[in-house]
């Protein structure tokens, strides 16, 4: 037979299984289709598991880890054609391009040297060092903490073995800051008094609620900044990776994406969440929906716990899904609904979204302790904290005011230890205040209370202002004692109605964030010493676009390990 027969016959089964394959696809978009319309409950207003696997379907994505991988490699070469010299280092600012305050140097020594890094500031507090570890003859040195718009002055110190010390500066120019930070006015700062960690590389981070995450020095100056836009997860994990969530795509209305990160922009691994839910006008309508809605935990097995929407067309912010952190498939389903009372979320009436469906619990956020195997869970619009088994997800103890509850449910409650005790009231940020010294049965939680009771707790003190408080509870006697709080000296003027945190960092401070002050025009960033109730910083956030208010104030270090990047390991 003649090759043109055998082209045309290869080029009819190309196409045979071309249009296949199209057909199977569109099919299975059909069945998903008609899966996700015709949903599947177990109980009334209760989605099955499968169902709720089905609707969310997270999927891992390599196109960011494949481009920054890229751009790993690019370095490598650059760095080897380097030649040997200081004065012949080549800098990089924004290197892995989502980081524009952050930088790279690439620098070859005839000698093997240790590296010290110096970012200078405005003043000494506000000067950056950090030592590398280790002597090698070829640096990549990371540089975090540039000033935006400025010519930035960086030194590196090279030390070799026997002790020889050559110095260099260099210099990186960075772009001006988007606007949409807003303006950042510093009222208070000592910073001798600040929990700003060694070389000063911890900085007062500004979680966006859907815009700009950026953090801040002792003098309120912005010195790294994310041009993702990042809603409300902004976590540092046990490799010194950061979570994120952010868009699958720029153009997205949805936040949609879940991404291992680094500050340098770099992906390790990203988790895109399939957001497409019936509505509840009309459950033959899909719609574009947030997934992962307010937090993200790793838990000890280095999973992630995530706070979503599962797809109910009632339902809101009431469902815990586990993932596999290498797979990201749904390993563990926590439907709330299955724990709480059904009056909760049948009855509920405190609060109205536009899109009709009832946001009845709320949840805000979670903290796991691996010493019991129990979670803790803060709800706001329940305005309840409680605790379960992660295993058997059973009830272990309430911490709210007992209206609207049911008398089954009372035994749960914990019995409050203090003379007059107020009631948390749409709290926020629950965190154990430090979870090595938790005994067992007694633990101490910090968390952010609003003050605003929305279904109990209502008290002549409410709405007059908000706080960060700190209790002990006694698991076994099921009792609760508050031992600190900060805000109502601060009166209305830091009321505020939703968002919030409040977080130990260090030396006996904790670092407020007051993120819907004057009903949601500013922001403000407040650390306190808890033995002296005395502010150390106080930074007030301002003209920011509406609704990029700071959901969460937090202080984290620049460098949680060496500024050296590493370009040898692409992961």
């Amino acid at each position: 037979m003649s090759k043109k027969f055998w082209r045309i016959t290869g080029l009819v089964i190309v196409a045979l299984v071309l249009v296949g394959g199209a057909t199977a696809y569109h099919e299975r978009h059909n069945i998903r289709r008609y899966l996700l319309v015709n949903q599947h409950y177990t109980k009334k207003d209760i989605l099955s598991t499968n169902q709720i696997k089905l609707n969310i379907r997270p999927a891992l994505s390599t196109k960011n880890t494949t481009a920054t991988n890229k751009l790993t490699s690019g370095y490598q070469k650059q760095l080897k054609a380097l030649p040997t010299g200081v004065s012949h280092a080549k800098t990089i600012v924004n290197p892995y391009k989502t980081s524009p305050l952050s930088g790279l140097i690439l620098v070859k020594t005839a000698k093997a040297t240790r590296v010290e890094l110096t970012v200078h500031g405005n003043t000494k507090a506000t000067t950056i060092h950090q030592r590398i570890k280790g002597y090698r003859t070829n640096h990549s040195v990371g540089v975090l903490g540039l000033y935006a718009n400025r010519n930035n002055r960086v030194t590196l110190k090279f030390t070799t073995k026997s002790g020889q010390v050559t110095k260099h500066n260099y210099r990186l120019q960075t772009t001006k800051a988007p606007k949409g930070i807003g303006k950042n006015t510093l009222k208070t700062s000592h910073p001798k008094k600040m929990a700003l960690g060694k070389g000063n590389t911890k900085l007062t981070f500004a979680v966006s609620s859907q815009g700009y995450t950026y953090g801040m020095d002792a003098r309120g100056k912005v010195r790294w900044y994310s041009n993702l836009p990042i809603s409300h997860v902004f976590k540092q994990l046990a490799n010194n990776h950061l979570l994120i969530l952010t868009k699958i795509s720029a153009s997205d209305a949805k936040s949609n994406a879940l991404r291992e990160t680094d500050f340098y922009g770099r992906v390790y691994r990203q988790y895109n969440m399939n957001g497409l839910f019936p509505t509840k006008q009309n459950k033959h309508k899909l719609a574009d929906n947030t997934v992962i809605h307010h937090d993200a935990i790793e838990l000890p097995n280095h999973n992630f716990l995530l706070t979503v929407d599962d797809g109910s067309q009632d339902f809101v912010e009431d469902t815990m899904i586990e993932i596999d952190r290498q797979t990201g498939k749904i390993k563990k389903v926590i439907d709330l609904k299955r724990i709480l009372p059904k009056s909760a979320y049948n009855n509920y009436n405190g609060t109205h979204r536009s899109d009709g469906k009832t946001d009845w619990f709320h949840q805000n956020s979670m903290v796991y302790d691996k010493k019991t195997n129990e979670l803790i869970v803060s709800g706001r619009n329940q305005d309840m904290i409680f605790a379960i088994n992660y295993k058997t997800k059973k009830l272990k103890w309430i911490l709210a005011a007992p209206e609207k509850l049911p008398k089954s449910y009372r035994k749960y409650l914990l019995t409050p230890k203090n003379k007059n005790f107020r009631y948390n009231g749409g709290q926020h940020a629950v965190m154990f205040l430090d979870p090595n010294k938790n005994q067992g049965n007694k633990l101490k939680l910090q968390f952010y209370d609003n003050n605003v009771p929305v279904t109990r707790g209502k008290t002549k003190q409410s709405k007059q202002w908000s706080a960060g408080e700190i209790v002990t509870i006694n698991q076994l006697n099921r009792t609760v004692k508050k031992t600190w709080e900060f805000g109502q000296s601060l009166g209305k003027r830091n009321f505020t109605n939703i968002v919030g945190s409040s977080y130990a960092v260090g030396k006996g401070n904790t670092l407020i964030g007051f993120g819907y002050a004057d009903s949601g025009k500013r922001s403000e960033f407040v650390e306190v010493n808890r033995k002296t109730n005395k502010v150390v910083f106080d930074v007030d956030r301002t003209n920011f676009p509406h609704g990029d208010w700071s959901y969460r104030g937090q202080r984290m270090t620049l460098y949680p390990q060496s500024a050296q990047l590493k370009l040898s390991q692409i992961k």
